[in-house]
Formats: C-alpha cells, sequence, structure tokens
C-alpha cells in the first residue's frame, strides 16, 4: 500500500510511518521544512504547496492507497498564515480539507483515508458562525478543540460523498508526550514533573491511526469509526451533525476558493 502520512517529522507522524513501513508499506512521510531528508516536502497550510505535492505525485504516477491526516498544532496566541487565515485552524482542518479533496482523483477505490480528532471536541462550538468569529474569540484550546471538531464534520461529510469508494475513518492519539503538550505556561515545568511521565509514547499514540488505516471492513458499508487506544467504536453520537457537516464542507470550499462539488 502507498500510504501518505502528514507531519511525518513530528512525534506521532514518525512512530506512524515506522510502523507502517515494518509492515511493508510504501509510506510517503511529509514535513512542511525544505531539504529535510527522506520527506517529500508539504506544508499543509499552503495551497502552492499542496499543489506542488500533488503534482509530485501525478508525475511519478502514484496512486494511494491511505492517508493519514496527521499534522496538526496548538499555539497559544493567534497568528495567520501568508493566505490569511487563523494557523490553528489552517494547520488541523483547513489543511486537511483542501489536502484530502485535491488528492482524492488519484486515491485507489478502497484507499483509507484517517482524519486527526481529539477528545477536545466535546468541549467545541463549531457552529455556523466558525469563519465569523475566529479573530475576536482566539483561545488556545477551544480554537484547537473547533478545528478538531471541524475535522470531524469534514469526515463526517467526506463518507457521506465518497464512501461508496473510499473508506473514512478518524482517530484520537489520546495525550502524547509530545511538543504540543507544551502550553507555552507558567506552570509547564511541573507538568513535565507530574504529567508528563504518564502521558502515551509516539507509538502509544500512533496505533490507533495506523489500525484505522489498516482495518478490514466488516461489511462494504461500516459506518465510520472512531480508532483510540487498541479498538474501535462508533463515533460518538454528539460529535455526528449532518446538517453543519454539509454547510461546513460547502462554506470552506467558497472560503478557499473551491468548488463545492468535486
Amino acid at each position: 500500500m502507498n500510504i501518505i502520512v502528514t507531519g511525518a517529522a513530528g512525534t506521532i507522524g514518525s512512530a506512524a510511518a515506522e510502523m507502517l513501513r515494518a509492515k511493508g508499506h510504501n509510506v510517503i512521510a511529509t514535513s512542511r521544512r525544505t531539504g529535510h531528508e527522506g520527506f517529500w516536502q508539504l506544508d499543509v497550510c499552503s495551497t502552492e504547496s499542496i499543489e506542488a505535492f500533488a503534482r509530485r505525485l501525478e508525475a511519478e504516477g502514484t496512486g494511494i492507497d491511505g492517508l493519514l491526516n496527521n499534522a496538526g498544532t496548538l499555539m497559544r496566541e493567534r497568528k495567520t498564515t501568508d493566505e490569511g487565515f487563523e494557523m490553528v485552524t489552517a494547520t488541523n482542518y483547513l489543511g486537511t480539507y483542501r489536502l484530502t479533496r485535491r488528492l482524492l482523483p488519484l486515491m485507489n477505490t478502497g484507499a483509507r483515508v484517517v482524519c486527526t480528532v481529539s477528545l477536545t471536541c466535546y468541549i467545541a462550538h463549531t457552529g455556523r458562525d466558525y469563519f465569523d468569529r475566529q479573530a475576536s474569540r482566539f483561545s488556545q484550546i477551544g480554537t484547537y478543540a473547533d478545528s478538531k471538531m471541524a475535522v470531524m464534520l469534514f469526515a463526517e461529510e467526506l463518507r457521506r460523498r465518497h464512501g461508496d469508494r473510499i473508506a473514512v475513518h478518524v482517530t484520537d492519539p489520546g495525550v502524547v508526550n509530545s511538543r504540543m503538550l507544551s502550553m507555552g505556561r507558567w506552570f509547564d515545568p511541573l507538568t513535565d514533573i507530574i504529567f508528563r511521565p504518564f502521558t502515551k509514547s509516539g507509538f502509544g499514540g500512533a496505533m490507533p491511526a495506523v489500525n484505522a488505516l489498516l482495518h478490514e471492513p466488516e461489511s462494504p458499508h461500516e459506518d465510520m469509526l472512531l480508532f483510540r487506544g487498541k479498538g474501535c467504536r462508533a463515533v460518538p453520537h454528539r460529535w455526528v451533525k449532518p446538517e453543519l457537516a454539509q454547510w461546513l464542507w460547502n462554506e470552506t470550499a467558497i472560503q478557499l476558493g473551491m468548488e463545492t462539488d468535486d
């Protein structure tokens, strides 16, 4: 299988790439940094970078069997990308949306798309004002939670639109001992002492994603699943919002200057 892992230079992404290679799969590991040996350059915040990445795949005739949307960030202060989008939203959600849609024509029948969500979806307030309130209501955890709920809604709508050809699942890595755990606060040193010893390793965080990518469905019309820990379960009912998912898909396309349909 040809499997793309975004954000593969990070703790979870690098572990996922290593685990997949150990199982005999061809992994295209990506990093936003240029000249990073062994990685394909891909900045999910950049339209130009996503397009260049897709064109390279097309030029090499690489069919896609799996896509792990792993790239993500958590920021203390609000920053914007060169294209004017808030950075957390751009990395966690918009990058997932644009990249996945751009790569759909390159995906083989039966390909698996896995999107990374979070328990913070339970505290998210993602609604139809999603693109209207980002500047005035930025918060470190709240904006992150909303971006992850947006990813959840995207996965839901992706499955509705393309579930007859590809499998779509979501994964929650849990709390992983990574750089993202540092919140830039005065209590970080205390957290390192008390909390970090109980967090997951990169391999522990990557396991649900790897399981999702390699999951064999029990039926051709299997519902989208949430992979967490060593197992999987139905997506929590509170996270399933079909009308909002359809609205967000279309509104995001407008924001990004894309067609609403593939």
